[in-house]
């Protein structure tokens, strides 16, 4: 005895009622396929050549060679403390450096440290105490690397080192000009 089509079913619930149709046959042509794929995909891609039947040793072998790419693009970008001594006190005297320093400030740290560095959610920058350190290398690093306990933002992979330098060059040169704001926090740095 053949099937009816549109064959409605005696279930009711909530007036709808229910038609026993059978699948159209590309979507069941379409679902056996995908079923061959990933059985395919799986014998392949976990245990076929290359992987030696090992994904997570081939992911561990992956996840090193990234590391050790980070690892040497990082030690590239990283300043000496010597060398950043030099640049950002020859850029200290530089209009140029500093005017590009203070660009960045302005656009990247006036929103906590205020428009002339006196300090709102963040420290005074214009005197002489300091709460992370207040030399050379020491700027550098909290600029590169941030204060998060503290809510400041790392800007190493934002900004270019040029651009780090250029801040801290542009910070070095508004140092103890003592801008009335947020009151001094942390050691006083000696010259």
């Amino acid at each position: 005895m053949a099937k009816k089509m549109d064959e409605l079913l005696d279930s009711n619930y909530d007036g709808i009622e229910e038609y026993d149709n059978d699948l159209p046959r590309w979507w069941l042509y379409l679902f056996f396929i995908t079923i061959a794929f990933s059985a395919f995909y799986i014998s392949y891609y976990h245990f076929g050549p290359g992987t030696d039947g090992q994904p997570l040793a081939l992911l561990d072998k992956e996840m090193q060679a990234h590391n050790a790419i980070v690892a040497k693009n990082e030690a590239s970008t990283s300043v000496s403390s010597e060398s950043a001594v030099e640049f950002i006190t020859a850029a200290a005297t530089d209009e140029t450096k500093l005017a590009q320093g203070k660009e960045v400030y302005t656009a990247k740290c006036a929103a906590c440290h205020a428009d002339k560095g006196q300090g709102l959610v963040g420290p005074n920058l214009t005197d002489n105490a300091w709460i992370h350190g207040g030399t050379i290398p020491d700027m550098v690093r909290i600029v590169e690397n941030g204060v998060l306990e503290k809510g400041m933002l790392a800007w190493k992979g934002v900004l270019k080192p040029e651009e780090i330098n250029n801040v801290v060059a542009f910070l070095w040169s508004i140092r103890n000009t003592n801008v009335p704001g947020k009151a001094a926090e942390g050691d006083v740095i000696a010259e």
